[in-house]
């Protein structure tokens, strides 16, 4: 176990664990220092909740998670560059590792977290690595709930969930070998594979243009229909990063573009099918 005590943390760590402590100590660096590091009721405080989410956001190799049990503190799903995907908990009291996958095929390239059987909670860890390999474990117990069969995609570009369909369940979505790719977030079968090729390294989901159904957007500058897998609307390639998120209040999310180094933020309206300029 990792403990941390006081202001300047003091670790013991067994040499069985100096892989862990490489991958985690990069995302805690600065939440194990100054005076309020520890807190006797176990609880993390709000600056100790922010950095770490803060972390977690830009780190595509780091997901968090509320404990699923209401316990206090925080969990971190880290996948390291070794080859697995380790649990560690993070309370007011310290760090420790909970949990530690088998080892997997190639090295992790992104790690997340979802609600695939739809019941408004997040139940799943679900990781792409860069031998094109997927995983999905429960949350509760860690269990491995899924794996893609060995050589069944030689890359997995980008991946994202989002309810594709009209059953509870989501999907996983991804870019498999330049085509658009859902698995059934419960059955774990391939619902659907687009004719069409993407070369896309980010994919988000949502009805950005009002529509009534989800639409697949692509950071290369491309919005997909979601059942025929064809390019409803294109423009220049976004930036690197995207995210949805509606920020004029019409009820229908705006894509956001942002360069992951630097470089402005762009507004696209899907709906519209332009920029959106704030003038």
């Amino acid at each position: 176990m990792l403990i941390f005590r006081g202001a300047i943390p003091a670790c013991r760590v067994p040499s069985a664990r100096a892989v862990f402590v490489t991958a985690l100590l990069g995302v805690v660096a600065f939440l194990w220092s100054g005076p309020q590091a520890v807190r006797a009721e176990g609880e993390l405080s709000y600056t100790q909740y922010r950095t770490l989410s803060w972390a977690a956001d830009r780190i595509n190799h780091v997901a968090k998670f509320e404990p699923i049990h209401g316990e206090a503190g925080m969990f971190f799903a880290i996948g390291e560059r070794f080859g697995t995907v380790q649990v560690a908990k993070m309370d007011g009291q310290g760090v420790s590792r909970v949990w530690k996958s088998i080892q997997l095929s190639g090295i992790p390239d992104e790690v997340i977290t979802a609600d695939l059987d739809g019941d408004g909670l997040e139940d799943s860890i679900l990781c792409r690595t860069s031998n094109g390999k997927v995983y999905v474990w429960a949350m509760d117990g860690y269990a491995l709930l899924w794996e893609s069969l060995p050589s069944e995609y030689n890359t997995v570009s980008c991946f994202t969930t989002a309810n594709m369909d009209d059953d509870q369940a989501n999907e996983i979505v991804m870019v498999a070998d330049n085509k658009i790719v859902y698995v059934d977030g419960a059955t774990f079968t391939k619902n659907f594979t687009s004719i069409q090729e993407y070369s896309a390294t980010q994919v988000r989901c949502g009805d950005v243009d009002g529509d009534g159904r989800v639409e697949i957007v692509l950071n290369t500058g491309q919005v997909v229909d979601s059942v025929s897998g064809d390019v409803e609307w294109e423009d220049e390639p976004f930036f690197g990063k995207i995210e949805l998120l509606d920020i004029d209040g019409d009820g229908m999310p705006e894509i956001l573009t942002e360069n992951p180094g630097n470089g402005p933020l762009k507004v696209f309206d899907a709906d519209y099918r332009s920029e959106v300029r704030f003038q």
